[in-house]
């Protein structure tokens, strides 16, 4: 009887345990971090976004391209946009493994006056369990 009880024990996906918490990074252009066995690197980006010196009447768009890798998968590049600043959308969000990761900056943003080099470039990056976000 006792082993009857013991097989049918929930899970913690069962007992719906919360997700786990979502963590920022901030990376530099090449730089890596790893987040709770997610490891993460900020290989590149695509730009089009309206200089911050300028009123647009359309924000424009960029993408932060980055390197990822962890325990049972195969290391790959997601690509994470930007769509127009404020708050990404839950569907901008990558599913990782277990994971959710998106872009929440990518700075700086384009000027008017020269081009920004990639070794100016920061990404913020949110990591969550799958469900945090």
């Amino acid at each position: 009887m006792l082993l009857l009880l013991t097989a049918c024990t929930p899970t913690s996906a069962a007992r719906n345990d919360p997700a786990p918490a979502e963590r920022s990074v901030t990376l530099a252009w090449q730089q890596e971090a790893t987040v709770d066995g997610l490891s993460v690197q900020f290989v590149g980006y695509r730009d089009s976004r309206c200089p911050a010196d300028v009123t647009c009447v359309w924000a424009g768009e960029a993408h932060a391209f980055v390197w990822v890798s962890g325990p049972g998968m195969e290391p790959h590049v997601v690509s994470l946009p930007w769509n127009g600043g404020g708050a990404q959308r839950p569907q901008d969000a990558n599913r990782i493994g277990a994971r959710t990761l998106w872009l929440e900056a990518l700075e700086p943003r384009p000027r008017t006056d020269g081009k920004v080099s990639p070794g100016d470039y920061r990404v913020v990056l949110k990591v969550g369990g799958v469900g945090a976000k």
